[in-house]
């Protein structure tokens, strides 16, 4: 057997702007990640994923995971097996990425023939995101961006008018993505919905606590409702029917790209829209995301190399709203 050789380590990365979320408030200039080097054979493949607070998660214990599997890698363990012995996780998203990373430079092939995409890589559309921050600076930020077609908004259930009548006002002609971060209380949804459909809303994301959204099934949707932290993996996807018409797909919450891609097909089998959402982080980061996006996801929100500061050696291009393919040199 060739030797394979493991390594992982944390890498802080800073942004060129704070980014705030309902639930996100601290450390908001930075995004620590944790990074996967397989090395086989004189083949070296590389993974990046962000441990997510709102799972637990966090990079003592994302290492401690990494320090677990190390030897089972290190003996051979394929991809297949590595989804059944560790959980969904950020952890396993890096080393899942690597392996994937590996696979396509031991085959020579690229990452969209191993994942049987049917188009070849090429320059998508994305959304421009926006954290909660003063209106002022949130309009300035828009005219900036040169008021882009979809538009991404952090919010809560105080702030959402506000912010969604500021960016009506300033640019009239774009779809706008309302992510709550569970921040909405049940009797608060349906209310909500009324007031905010006279605007140009195509989907209102995570409304409610992922422990709390048994009402979604109960009420017409004015605006489509998508499920992120709700949705893990597949096998969530059962009990999300008639509750949810958007499936958020994170590799990092699903645990790599082997679960994402799956979990993308099969939504769209059960009649789901998806959207393609990458967390914080470096452009390595980001490469399995852009190949979840070319695969036909309905909405892409992968333009997070436009705010980093610190980004890799061959970092995605991002350039208005398009986001390019990723350099084989970078990943895949």
């Amino acid at each position: 057997m060739q030797k394979i050789i493991m390594s992982f380590k944390k890498k802080v990365w800073k942004l060129k702007e704070e980014f705030k979320t309902s639930n996100r408030s601290k450390n908001t200039n930075q995004v620590e990640t944790i990074e996967v080097i397989i090395k086989k054979n004189g083949y070296i493949g590389r993974g990046e994923s962000t441990p997510y607070i709102r799972y637990g998660e966090d990079i003592t214990n994302s290492l401690h995971e990494l320090k677990q599997i190390k030897p089972y890698i290190e003996n051979g363990m394929t991809k297949k097996l590595l989804q059944i012995k560790m959980k969904p996780s950020s952890a396993r998203c890096a080393v899942d990425c690597a392996m994937w990373d590996l696979e396509a430079k031991e085959k020579k092939k690229e990452i969209w023939q191993l994942l049987n995409i049917k188009k070849k890589p090429i320059p998508l559309n994305t959304t421009e995101s926006y954290g909660i921050r003063p209106l002022t600076r949130l309009k300035n930020d828009i005219i900036r961006d040169n008021y882009p077609p979809i538009i991404k908004l952090k919010a809560n259930g105080k702030n959402v008018l506000d912010i969604v009548k500021t960016v009506n006002k300033v640019s009239q002609s774009s779809k706008l993505i309302i992510d709550f971060n569970e921040s909405l209380s049940p009797n608060e949804i349906i209310p909500l919905s009324s007031k905010l459909k006279k605007y140009n809303i195509i989907m209102l994301e995570q409304p409610l606590h992922e422990k709390q959204d048994g009402i979604l099934s109960t009420f017409k949707h004015l605006i489509p409702i998508g499920a992120d932290e709700s949705c893990h993996t597949t096998d969530d996807l059962q009990r999300l029917k008639n509750k949810y018409d958007y499936i958020i797909i994170k590799p990092g919450k699903c645990g790599g790209l082997t679960e994402a891609i799956k979990l993308k097909r099969l939504a769209k089998k059960n009649n789901f829209l998806t959207m393609v959402v990458c967390m914080f982080g470096s452009s390595l980061a980001v490469a399995p995301a852009y190949f979840l996006s070319l695969d036909g996801a309905n909405i892409n929100n992968i333009e997070v190399p436009k705010i980093m500061l610190d980004d890799r050696k061959y970092k995605i291009k991002c350039q208005k709203q398009l986001i390019f393919p990723p350099d084989q040199r970078l990943w895949g």
